[in-house]
Protein backbone atom coordinates (compact mmCIF):
# COMPACT_ATOMS: atom_id res chain seq x y z
CA UNK A 1 0.00 0.00 0.00
CA UNK A 2 1.23 3.23 -1.03
CA UNK A 3 0.00 6.98 -0.59
CA UNK A 4 -0.55 7.35 -4.25
CA UNK A 5 -2.96 4.01 -4.39
CA UNK A 6 -4.61 5.56 -1.69
CA UNK A 7 -5.35 8.70 -3.26
CA UNK A 8 -5.90 7.09 -6.53
CA UNK A 9 -8.41 4.81 -4.87
CA UNK A 10 -10.28 8.13 -3.68
CA UNK A 11 -10.14 9.98 -7.05
CA UNK A 12 -11.18 6.48 -9.25
CA UNK A 13 -14.14 6.28 -6.72
CA UNK A 14 -15.68 9.63 -7.75
CA UNK A 15 -14.55 9.43 -11.69
CA UNK A 16 -16.21 5.86 -11.86
CA UNK A 17 -19.32 6.89 -9.86
CA UNK A 18 -19.82 10.20 -11.45
CA UNK A 19 -23.53 9.90 -11.78
CA UNK A 20 -23.77 9.30 -8.02
CA UNK A 21 -21.61 11.88 -7.02
CA UNK A 22 -23.51 14.25 -8.87
CA UNK A 23 -26.61 12.54 -7.60
CA UNK A 24 -25.71 13.30 -4.03
CA UNK A 25 -23.82 16.59 -4.59
CA UNK A 26 -25.14 18.98 -7.59
CA UNK A 27 -28.62 20.64 -6.24
CA UNK A 28 -26.45 21.16 -3.38
CA UNK A 29 -23.79 22.81 -4.91
CA UNK A 30 -26.21 24.56 -7.28
CA UNK A 31 -27.80 26.14 -4.66
CA UNK A 32 -24.57 27.10 -3.33
CA UNK A 33 -23.48 27.99 -6.33
CA UNK A 34 -26.81 30.42 -7.11
CA UNK A 35 -25.90 31.69 -3.39
CA UNK A 36 -22.31 33.12 -3.76
CA UNK A 37 -22.97 34.95 -6.90
CA UNK A 38 -25.84 36.80 -5.31
CA UNK A 39 -23.69 37.31 -2.30
CA UNK A 40 -20.71 38.45 -5.10
CA UNK A 41 -23.22 40.83 -6.67
CA UNK A 42 -24.70 42.25 -3.63
CA UNK A 43 -21.68 42.79 -1.24
CA UNK A 44 -18.71 44.68 -2.32
CA UNK A 45 -16.10 42.33 -2.04
CA UNK A 46 -13.39 44.94 -2.99
CA UNK A 47 -14.22 47.11 -0.79
CA UNK A 48 -14.12 45.24 2.17
CA UNK A 49 -10.74 43.72 1.64
CA UNK A 50 -9.58 47.54 1.49
CA UNK A 51 -11.20 48.32 4.82
CA UNK A 52 -14.24 50.35 3.60
CA UNK A 53 -16.61 50.64 6.33
CA UNK A 54 -19.57 51.02 4.58
CA UNK A 55 -18.85 47.81 2.62
CA UNK A 56 -19.00 46.31 5.55
CA UNK A 57 -22.11 46.97 6.41
CA UNK A 58 -24.62 44.85 9.05
CA UNK A 59 -26.28 43.68 5.40
CA UNK A 60 -23.47 42.79 4.05
CA UNK A 61 -21.75 40.59 7.00
CA UNK A 62 -24.93 38.99 7.31
CA UNK A 63 -25.11 37.87 3.30
CA UNK A 64 -21.59 36.81 4.10
CA UNK A 65 -22.57 34.98 7.55
CA UNK A 66 -25.35 33.24 5.66
CA UNK A 67 -22.96 32.26 2.75
CA UNK A 68 -20.30 30.65 5.24
CA UNK A 69 -23.22 28.90 6.87
CA UNK A 70 -24.70 27.36 4.21
CA UNK A 71 -21.47 26.51 2.27
CA UNK A 72 -20.67 24.38 5.82
CA UNK A 73 -23.72 22.68 6.44
CA UNK A 74 -23.98 22.12 2.15
CA UNK A 75 -20.79 20.49 2.17
CA UNK A 76 -21.00 18.37 5.48
CA UNK A 77 -24.60 17.20 3.91
CA UNK A 78 -22.59 16.05 0.80
CA UNK A 79 -19.80 14.62 2.70
CA UNK A 80 -22.04 12.24 4.84
CA UNK A 81 -24.27 11.12 1.75
CA UNK A 82 -21.04 10.70 -0.15
CA UNK A 83 -19.59 8.46 2.64
CA UNK A 84 -22.66 6.36 2.91
CA UNK A 85 -23.00 5.64 -0.79
CA UNK A 86 -19.26 4.87 -1.29
CA UNK A 87 -18.93 2.85 2.36
CA UNK A 88 -22.30 1.03 2.31
CA UNK A 89 -23.26 1.15 -1.20
CA UNK A 90 -26.54 3.72 -0.08
CA UNK A 91 -27.08 5.20 -4.08
CA UNK A 92 -29.16 8.25 -4.03
CA UNK A 93 -32.93 7.52 -4.67
CA UNK A 94 -34.17 11.09 -5.71
CA UNK A 95 -32.77 13.76 -8.10
CA UNK A 96 -32.47 15.55 -4.58
CA UNK A 97 -30.29 13.62 -1.50
CA UNK A 98 -31.80 12.53 1.64
CA UNK A 99 -31.02 14.69 4.80
CA UNK A 100 -29.89 12.98 7.88
CA UNK A 101 -30.04 16.27 10.25
CA UNK A 102 -28.60 14.41 13.54
CA UNK A 103 -25.42 12.99 11.11
CA UNK A 104 -24.38 16.48 9.22
CA UNK A 105 -24.86 18.34 11.89
CA UNK A 106 -22.82 16.31 14.16
CA UNK A 107 -20.00 16.17 11.22
CA UNK A 108 -20.26 19.57 11.14
CA UNK A 109 -19.31 20.21 14.94
CA UNK A 110 -16.56 17.80 14.89
CA UNK A 111 -15.02 18.72 11.80
CA UNK A 112 -15.26 22.29 13.92
CA UNK A 113 -13.57 20.93 16.72
CA UNK A 114 -10.75 19.08 14.78
CA UNK A 115 -10.20 22.46 12.82
CA UNK A 116 -9.83 23.82 15.90
CA UNK A 117 -7.50 21.74 17.50
CA UNK A 118 -5.17 21.65 14.74
CA UNK A 119 -5.33 25.18 14.06
CA UNK A 120 -3.64 25.20 17.36
CA UNK A 121 -0.98 23.24 16.53
CA UNK A 122 -0.55 24.68 13.40
CA UNK A 123 -0.56 28.04 15.55
CA UNK A 124 2.30 27.31 17.78
CA UNK A 125 4.23 25.44 14.91
CA UNK A 126 4.43 28.85 12.82
CA UNK A 127 4.78 30.78 16.13
CA UNK A 128 8.07 28.49 16.54
CA UNK A 129 9.08 29.09 12.98
CA UNK A 130 8.71 32.50 12.39
CA UNK A 131 10.53 32.95 15.66
CA UNK A 132 13.67 30.81 14.26
CA UNK A 133 13.30 31.72 10.53
CA UNK A 134 11.38 34.94 10.49
CA UNK A 135 13.42 36.58 7.75
CA UNK A 136 14.01 33.97 5.43
CA UNK A 137 10.10 33.11 5.45
CA UNK A 138 9.00 36.79 4.73
CA UNK A 139 10.56 36.13 1.14
CA UNK A 140 7.80 34.56 -1.57
CA UNK A 141 9.46 31.02 -1.48
CA UNK A 142 9.73 31.15 1.96
CA UNK A 143 6.37 31.72 2.77
CA UNK A 144 5.48 28.75 -0.19
CA UNK A 145 8.17 26.80 2.02
CA UNK A 146 5.99 27.94 5.22
CA UNK A 147 2.99 26.32 3.70
CA UNK A 148 4.34 23.26 3.13
CA UNK A 149 5.71 22.99 5.95
CA UNK A 150 2.99 24.12 8.31
CA UNK A 151 0.31 22.75 5.91
CA UNK A 152 1.71 19.13 5.97
CA UNK A 153 1.69 18.16 9.52
CA UNK A 154 -1.93 19.93 9.83
CA UNK A 155 -3.04 17.84 6.75
CA UNK A 156 -1.07 14.47 7.87
CA UNK A 157 -2.82 15.11 11.60
CA UNK A 158 -6.13 15.27 10.14
CA UNK A 159 -6.11 12.36 8.12
CA UNK A 160 -4.55 10.48 10.69
CA UNK A 161 -7.85 11.08 13.02
CA UNK A 162 -10.39 11.59 10.03
CA UNK A 163 -11.82 8.22 10.35
CA UNK A 164 -14.19 9.43 12.97
CA UNK A 165 -16.08 11.91 10.12
CA UNK A 166 -17.00 8.90 7.67
CA UNK A 167 -17.96 7.06 11.34
CA UNK A 168 -20.26 9.61 11.90
CA UNK A 169 -21.78 9.89 9.05
CA UNK A 170 -22.49 5.83 9.25
CA UNK A 171 -23.58 5.74 12.70
CA UNK A 172 -20.34 4.01 13.93
CA UNK A 173 -19.15 6.81 16.22
CA UNK A 174 -15.02 6.49 16.87
CA UNK A 175 -12.85 8.64 19.31
CA UNK A 176 -10.27 10.57 18.19
CA UNK A 177 -7.37 8.30 20.32
CA UNK A 178 -9.48 5.15 18.55
CA UNK A 179 -8.96 6.55 14.85
CA UNK A 180 -5.66 7.50 15.82
CA UNK A 181 -5.00 4.06 16.98
CA UNK A 182 -6.52 2.29 13.89
CA UNK A 183 -4.30 4.49 11.11
CA UNK A 184 -1.35 3.83 12.89
CA UNK A 185 -0.08 1.24 10.62
CA UNK A 186 -0.99 3.31 7.75
CA UNK A 187 0.44 6.40 8.51
CA UNK A 188 3.28 5.93 5.78
CA UNK A 189 0.82 5.84 2.88
CA UNK A 190 -1.26 8.81 4.39
CA UNK A 191 1.45 10.90 4.86
CA UNK A 192 1.91 10.38 1.16
CA UNK A 193 -1.42 10.56 0.53
CA UNK A 194 -1.66 14.06 2.53
CA UNK A 195 1.50 15.14 0.24
CA UNK A 196 -0.50 14.86 -2.84
CA UNK A 197 -3.75 16.49 -1.35
CA UNK A 198 -1.06 19.77 -1.07
CA UNK A 199 0.28 19.86 -4.13
CA UNK A 200 -3.45 19.49 -5.83
CA UNK A 201 -4.59 22.22 -3.76
CA UNK A 202 -1.31 23.98 -4.68
CA UNK A 203 -1.95 23.68 -9.02
CA UNK A 204 -6.04 24.91 -8.26
CA UNK A 205 -4.49 28.04 -6.16
CA UNK A 206 -2.07 28.55 -8.74
CA UNK A 207 -4.29 28.12 -11.58
CA UNK A 208 -7.17 30.53 -9.86
CA UNK A 209 -5.51 34.07 -10.93
CA UNK A 210 -5.94 33.37 -14.31
CA UNK A 211 -9.67 33.56 -14.35
CA UNK A 212 -9.37 36.78 -12.37
CA UNK A 213 -11.22 38.01 -9.01
CA UNK A 214 -15.06 38.57 -11.28
CA UNK A 215 -17.72 36.25 -11.62
CA UNK A 216 -15.54 34.10 -14.08
CA UNK A 217 -12.80 33.53 -11.26
CA UNK A 218 -16.10 32.72 -8.42
CA UNK A 219 -17.69 30.18 -10.44
CA UNK A 220 -14.15 28.70 -10.96
CA UNK A 221 -13.21 28.60 -7.45
CA UNK A 222 -16.62 27.03 -7.07
CA UNK A 223 -15.85 24.48 -9.42
CA UNK A 224 -12.52 23.74 -8.41
CA UNK A 225 -14.22 23.98 -5.11
CA UNK A 226 -16.72 21.09 -5.71
CA UNK A 227 -13.92 18.96 -7.69
CA UNK A 228 -11.72 19.33 -4.32
CA UNK A 229 -14.48 18.25 -1.56
CA UNK A 230 -15.53 15.22 -3.75
CA UNK A 231 -11.28 14.18 -4.23
CA UNK A 232 -10.97 15.18 -0.09
CA UNK A 233 -14.25 13.23 1.23
CA UNK A 234 -13.66 10.21 -0.97
CA UNK A 235 -9.89 10.10 0.78
CA UNK A 236 -11.80 10.30 3.76
CA UNK A 237 -13.69 7.40 2.77
CA UNK A 238 -10.82 5.28 1.73
CA UNK A 239 -8.84 5.67 4.87
CA UNK A 240 -11.42 4.59 7.13
CA UNK A 241 -12.07 2.18 4.75
CA UNK A 242 -8.41 0.39 4.96
CA UNK A 243 -8.46 1.42 9.09
CA UNK A 244 -11.62 -0.46 9.29
CA UNK A 245 -11.35 -3.19 7.12
CA UNK A 246 -7.69 -3.32 6.45
CA UNK A 247 -8.10 -3.04 2.32
CA UNK A 248 -9.38 -0.81 -0.18
CA UNK A 249 -12.60 -1.46 -2.24
CA UNK A 250 -12.67 -0.21 -6.15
Amino acid sequence: MTGFILFQNAVLRVVRNIDEALAVSGLIWIGILILQIVTFGSVDMEGMAAGDPQAASGNAMLMLLVANIVMAVGSCWIAVEWHRFALEGKRPTSAFPSWSGGRIFSYLFLSIVIGILIGLVVGLLGGVLLSLFGAVLTQSVGALFLVVLIGLPAAFLFLRISPVLPGVALGNKLSMGEAWQATKPYSGPILQAAILSIAVLIVVQFIGPIFGGGLIGLLYELAAGWVLLMINVSLLSSIYELAMKGHLND
